[in-house]
């Protein structure tokens, strides 16, 4: 044990109070290191911008093709730049499991890293510097349009919440750190059974319960078990925590009154973006499929209409919570994200797959409620894709994929770049749309039956219908035995199968878009299916790591 670097130390007064004045500084260096990152990110994505204005200045017009293009493409500058490319997609890649992508467990190695022999001092600062992080760890968990880190990022929750899973995990593992750490001190000077009994020792042990609660609650298998489970422990033991901290030990206050404001100022900003409007709920025939129109305020719709692609929070007011729910007060706890499939002139249209889970059920009941128009909480819109309606301007040549109710992402993108082409009078074969889905029913939402095209008829539109025409048609007996007479017609699909009645071939698809053109960028978009997404990327990667000017994304509601 001579090689163990920490020893018990016995200090004065005057050298515990040096150490506490050591402790709060590095708590406040902690704290105010977290702006560094945000201030590199500021800074390369100027650098990024200033780079790629003057590329586009010296670019002409660009043919992908021509032999400019080719020789930066071989040049030094071009090598450079395809090993960035590389690099910058390999830490953008799953570690696997569930447990992120390599970029940020890097940042987070670093970042917990860089935080004498005094074994007291250490096990005082794993606590200090964890608790000091909470504040920023409450800013990255912000839903609302108005988080401090989206504004000044241009980044929307989606993109921060894995950085939020992330510091929970960092401040989890120093505070794991800072219990036990405690726990052998001690044992080793035979005070365990004393310091139990302590008001400040009991509040630290009840703290750190929680929070392993939330960690455990936290895993990939539970949410899949029960997300109702995990969402009401991260959001009851998360609100909590906090008073519980604040007793705990006086110098860990101004950071939790810090983290409390800004859980407060969320709240508020939430609200005050929510509206409430009487919905119109249809079922889609033989699917478990729900459209849902909500009116929205004249002074909000300009938000829907600025960008395709944004999403909503949706929730049930207690007015419309259906009778036979059995835990009315869950509703008040739930926001569930919704894609916008369409803006009206006065609405917004979201459609929603039915699950087990108590919103979609809820929304379930009130379809079949007769003439009912159940009043829905509605908040919104948000989203990153602001971000990328200028596509069209930057890239070659633009893929989309969809799977499933993924559609209600990416139709009206699709759409939205396919106007954008057709201004800037370029061919719409650069914009291909790849549409899977289990049945041809699942489009029928998509369907406008007054549109002088339908979706199918869109050469640009690849519709693939995963199941058999006889897998649809099998429908269960009723329980009285008795069958519609409709039910015994085979009916007419509403949209044909112009890919195939398949899964599609994603690594053909891929391949045939980048060989188009050698020195095209290239736009990915998916939604879908985790499966889907992985293939997708995994397809990409390899024209990635030939030096492919790629951009991709990736939609998904993971947590």
């Amino acid at each position: 044990m001579s090689s163990w670097p920490y020893h018990f130390v016995d200090l004065n007064d005057r050298q515990k109070h040096e150490r506490r004045i050591l402790l709060d500084r590095y708590g406040v260096f902690a704290q105010l290191s977290a702006l560094v990152p945000i201030a590199v990110i500021l800074l390369f994505r100027l650098g990024i911008w200033v780079l790629s204005e003057r590329r586009r200045q010296q670019e002409y017009a660009a043919v992908p093709t021509s032999p400019g293009l080719k020789r930066e493409r071989l040049s030094g500058s071009g090598a450079l730049l395809r090993r960035w490319r590389r690099l910058e997609w390999w830490l953008e890649s799953d570690v696997g499991g569930g447990w992120g992508v390599r970029g940020r467990w890097i940042a987070g190695l670093a970042w917990g890293a860089w935080t004498g022999d005094d074994y007291l001092h250490i096990t005082k600062r794993f606590g200090e510097v964890a608790v000091s992080q909470f504040p920023m760890h409450y800013i990255l968990s912000m839903k609302s349009a108005y988080s401090p880190l989206s504004l000044v990022l241009n980044s929307s929750h989606e993109e921060l919440n894995p950085w939020h899973r992330l510091s929970g995990r960092i401040i989890y593992s120093l505070l794991a750190l800072h219990a036990s750490w405690y726990l052998n001190l001690f044992i080793q000077v035979g005070v365990l059974a004393k310091r139990l009994k302590s008001l400040d020792v009991i509040i630290g042990l009840i703290a750190f319960i929680g929070l392993t609660i939330i960690s455990t609650t936290s895993l990939a298998f539970v949410r899949r078990w029960s997300y109702r489970v995990f969402f009401v422990m991260h959001l009851t033991i998360g609100v909590t925590i906090l008073p519980l901290l604040f007793f705990h030990a006086s110098y860990l206050r101004l950071y939790i009154i810090e983290a409390l404001a800004i859980f407060v100022f969320d709240i508020v900003c939430r609200n005050l973006d929510t509206t409430t409007g009487y919905a119109t709920i249809t079922p889609v025939p033989h699917t478990k499929l729900v459209k849902i129109r909500i009116p929205v305020p004249a002074s909000k719709i300009k938000r829907f209409h600025a960008a395709p692609g944004q999403h909503v929070y949706l929730s049930i007011p207690p007015e419309s919570t259906p009778p036979t729910t059995t835990t009315p007060s869950i509703h008040g706890l739930l926001f569930n994200p919704f894609t916008v499939a369409d803006v009206g002139a006065k609405d917004i249209t979201v459609v929603l797959r039915i699950l087990n889970g108590p919103t979609t059920k809820a929304i379930e009941n009130l379809g079949h409620l007769t003439k009912a128009r159940p009043p829905i909480n509605i908040e919104g819109p948000l989203g990153s894709s602001r971000r990328f309606t200028n596509l069209a301007q930057n890239y070659d040549r633009i893929l989309l994929f969809a799977g499933g109710v993924g559609a209600t992402f990416i139709l009206p993108i699709y759409y939205h770049l396919q106007k954008q082409l057709d201004n800037e009078a370029r061919s719409p074969d650069r914009l291909t749309c790849i549409w899977s889905m289990r049945s041809a029913a699942e489009a029928s939402w998509a369907i406008e039956p007054e549109a002088s095209e339908q979706i199918d008829d869109d050469a640009n539109v690849k519709i693939f219908l995963t199941r058999t025409r006889e897998d649809q048609i099998q429908e269960p007996i009723p329980a009285d035995g008795s069958i519609e007479l409709d039910d015994l017609t085979v009916k007419e699909e509403p949209v044909k199968a112009t890919g195939g009645r398949d899964r599609p071939d994603i690594g053909k698809i891929v391949d045939g878009v980048f060989k188009a053109g050698h020195e095209e960028r290239v736009a990915v978009l998916v939604c879908g299916p985790v499966a889907m997404a992985r293939e997708v990327k995994k397809e990409v990667g390899k024209w990635v790591s030939k030096g492919r000017d790629v951009w991709f994304h990736d939609e998904g509601f993971g947590w």
